[in-house]
Order: structure tokens, then sequence, then C-alpha cells
């Protein structure tokens, strides 16, 4: 891991500011979907998408 990080990171009590727990929760799963998924993340929702990522 590295040290980077973002320039401006809200906390989680400012963005999720009136969100119902069953909204944040959703996106916590989604979220935790997405980096599993690492790279390939960019072809989801794209079934016919030939995108190559270098990196």
């Amino acid at each position: 891991m590295t040290d980077w990080t973002w320039e401006y990171n809200p906390s989680e009590e400012y963005v999720a500011d009136g969100l119902a727990p069953g909204v944040v929760a959703e996106v916590e799963r989604l979220a935790t979907e997405l980096a599993a998924l690492g790279v390939d993340a960019a072809k989801v929702g794209r079934p016919f998408c030939n995108i190559t990522w270098y990196g």
C-alpha cells in the first residue's frame, strides 16, 4: 500500500448525513464488490466493451 490520500477527505457523517441506514449499507456493499473486482470493475455494466487497462 502507499501513503496516497485524497486531498479532500470528508467524514462519513458529512457524506451520509440524512441517508437511511439501508442506503448506506447498500452503497458499502457495492463498494466492497467493486473493490474486489479491481481493474475489472471498469467492465461492470458493459458486457460487450473491449476496454483494456494498462497499469
